[in-house]
């Protein structure tokens, strides 16, 4: 899998403060998503879940508060059944979203969640405390 970004991550630098909170994104291909003429290109290895089998009652409650919504459509939203956008509709709170999917996966077992975007398949992984496990590939 493969992140790019237009900064170098070194130890440290990934805090919860990001739309996704800790969560990076990764793709099976290399792809730039920056106006920046600087791009670094990462590399990682992750087990992820999908997101059609995300559950969590305590994230459910979190996605039913946020978009105030009932139990069950907060579900359908953490796993891709229900579409955030009939509910809110901002970038913003989809980068929520996917944040407490890969979130969730964290709490199931697993490194981060296989997902879908705009660009197709999407590996959204929270890395607090993880830097380390990315590999420079280019700069």
């Amino acid at each position: 899998m493969y992140h790019t970004s237009p900064n170098k991550i070194e130890d440290g630098m990934i805090n919860q403060l990001g739309v996704a909170g800790s969560c990076l994104f990764f793709s099976d291909n290399v792809y730039v998503m920056t106006a920046s003429d600087t791009v670094y290109v990462y590399e990682a290895d992750f087990d992820c879940i999908r997101a059609s089998q995300l559950h969590d009652e305590e994230i459910i409650e979190q996605i039913a508060a946020y978009f105030d919504v009932d139990a069950e459509i907060a579900e359908g939203l953490l796993d891709g059944s229900v579409s955030n956008w009939d509910y809110r509709s901002d970038s913003d709170s989809s980068w929520w979203l996917q944040g407490k999917r890969g979130e969730c996966a964290v709490k199931m077992g697993y490194d981060g969640c296989e997902d879908e975007d705009e660009q197709g398949a999407v590996y959204i992984v929270p890395m607090l405390g993880r830097e380390s496990e990315l590999t420079l590939v280019t700069e």
